[in-house]
C-alpha cells in the first residue's frame, strides 16, 4: 500500500500534507480531492471518511479567511495552520486517542535529510504491516504502553528484522512518541517509556578488512568497466579517514591542501570541520574524478546521492565476487579504525580524525585540537597498508 498525500497550492507555492491512510495503487483515483478511494481496496468507506475528515481541515481553515487574508499565504502555512498541534485549540486536555500513524508520517516527512526521511518511510511501512497483521485499523497514541512495545520488538525479531534493524525502528517509533509529547498531542503522565527500554544490539566482532586485503584492493586489476571507480572511491573513503560515501558525494574542493568538511551525520549539533591532508595516494584520484565545483565530480554526474550510492554499492558487490572477499563502504570505514588501533594510535587521534563528536567537556568546549596528528597518523596507517 501506498500513502495517500494531499497536494496544496497556492499563489505559486506548494506543499504535501500526508493523510495517515494508505491504499493499494490500483484502487487509488487520482486528483479525486473528496473520493479517491475505489470501493474494492481494502477498508474502503473507513478509508473514504478519514480522507473526508483530513481535507475538512483544510477547507475549514481556507473557509475562515478573507480573500486578502487568502492571497497573502504561502502553502506551507495553510498546512501549518490546518495541522495545527493540539496544544494551540482551545482544549482542556490532552486528546491520547489521536492517530499515531498519521503522526508518525508527519514527523518522518520533516526530517532533514533524504536519507534519513527514507528511513522513517521504512518505518511508516512495517508499522502499518505490523498493524494490518493485528487486524487494526491504525495505532492511537493511548494503544501505545509497555506491553504494545514488547509486542512490537517481538514480531519485528519473529519477521525476519535482525538486531540492528529493529532498534532503528523501535527508536524511530520512540522518537515520533517523543516529540508529539513535546508538542503536547500525548499526555506524559502514562509514558511508557519510563518503564520499557529498547533492547541494545548486542556487540559483535567487528567487520573490517585485513591489511593484506586492503593492499589487495588497491592492486587489484579491475577489467569490467565501472568497477574501477567504484574501487576509487572506496580508497578515497579510506585514504580520508573512513569518510562516509554521503561526504565523498558532497565533499568541498580543498583548502590548502586539506579536504575540510563537517560530517553529515553530526553537522546538526557538531559544526567542527574535520582537517584531513590530501596525501599523494588521494590526488591521484582528485585530478582522476575532480571537478570546478566539488572535490569529486560525482555530485554533477548524477541527479541525487541515492543513485550514487546504489551505483556503487552495486558495483562493489561485483567487485566483492572478483576479488574473493567482501568489500563495501562500511567495512572500509572501519578498517581504517582497526588498522590505525593496530598501530596503537591515540583513541583521541582515532575519533577526531573519523569526525566523531567529541565525548568528554574538555574535549568539546576548550581543547584545540592539533590536525598534524592526524595527517601524521593517516601516513602511517596508509604505508602501514602498502608495507603489507
Amino acid at each position: 500500500m501506498q500513502l495517500i498525500r494531499l497536494k496544496i497550492t497556492n499563489k505559486g507555492t506548494n506543499a504535501f500534507a500526508g493523510t495517515g491512510v494508505y491504499v493499494e495503487p490500483e484502487y487509488f483515483v487520482k486528483y479525486s480531492l473528496y473520493d479517491p478511494i475505489r470501493g474494492k481496496a481494502y477498508m474502503a468507506a473507513e478509508k473514504r471518511e478519514q480522507v473526508r475528515l483530513f481535507v475538512k481541515k483544510f477547507e475549514d481553515v481556507m473557509a475562515s479567511m478573507d480573500s486578502i487574508e487568502l492571497d497573502q499565504m504561502m502553502a506551507k502555512e495553510i498546512k501549518s495552520l490546518a495541522l495545527e498541534p493540539v496544544e494551540k485549540k482551545i482544549v482542556q486536555a490532552v486528546d491520547d486517542s489521536g492517530d499515531f500513524l498519521a503522526w508518525y508520517d508527519e514527523y518522518a516527512e520533516s526530517r532533514r535529510t533524504e536519507k534519513t526521511r527514507e528511513s522513517y518511510e521504512y518505518g511508516a511501512k512495517v508499522l502499518h504491516e505490523y498493524c494490518a497483521s493485528l487486524r487494526m485499523r491504525t495505532l492511537t497514541f493511548d494503544q501505545i504502553d509497555y506491553a504494545r512495545l514488547a509486542d512490537f520488538a517481538r514480531w519485528l525479531t519473529a519477521n525476519g528484522k535482525g538486531d540492528a534493524t529493529r532498534h532503528m525502528l523501535e527508536s524511530y517509533v520512540r522518537a515520533a512518541y517523543k516529540e508529539a509529547q513535546k508538542r503536547h498531542m500525548v499526555s506524559r503522565e502514562h509514558d511508557p517509556y519510563l518503564d520499557y527500554s529498547i533492547r541494545p544490539i548486542p556487540t559483535k566482532e567487528i567487520e573490517c578488512l585485513t591489511r593484506e586485503e586492503m593492499r589487495a584492493l588497491m592492486n587489484a586489476d579491475l577489467k569490467k568497466k565501472g568497477h574501477q571507480w567504484a574501487r576509487d572511491m572506496a580508497l578515497a573513503s579510506f585514504y580520508l579517514c573512513g569518510a562516509n560515501l554521503l561526504d565523498l558525494y558532497e565533499m568541498p574542493k580543498e583548502k590548502k591542501g586539506e579536504a575540510v568538511f563537517v560530517r553529515h551525520k553530526v553537522d546538526g549539533h557538531w559544526q567542527i570541520p574535520q582537517h584531513i591532508r590530501i596525501e599523494p595516494e588521494l590526488r591521484t584520484l582528485i585530478d582522476r574524478y575532480g571537478s570546478d565545483t566539488h572535490m569529486l565530480h560525482f555530485k554533477g554526474l548524477y541527479a541525487n546521492y541515492d543513485t550514487f550510492r546504489h551505483k556503487i554499492s552495486h558495483r562493489l558487490e561485483e567487485i566483492s565476487d572478483e576479488i574473493g572477499f567482501k568489500v563495501n563502504m562500511a567495512k572500509v570505514r572501519r578498517t581504517w579504525a582497526t588498522l590505525a588501533g593496530e598501530l596503537e594510535c591515540p583513541e583521541v587521534v582515532i575519533d577526531r580524525s573519523m569526525g566523531h563528536v567529541a565525548k568528554t567537556v574538555n574535549g568539546r568546549f576548550y581543547e584545540k585540537y592539533d590536525w598534524s596528528r592526524t595527517a601524521k597518523w593517516n601516513r602511517r596507517v596508509i604505508d602501514y597498508v602498502l608495507s603489507a
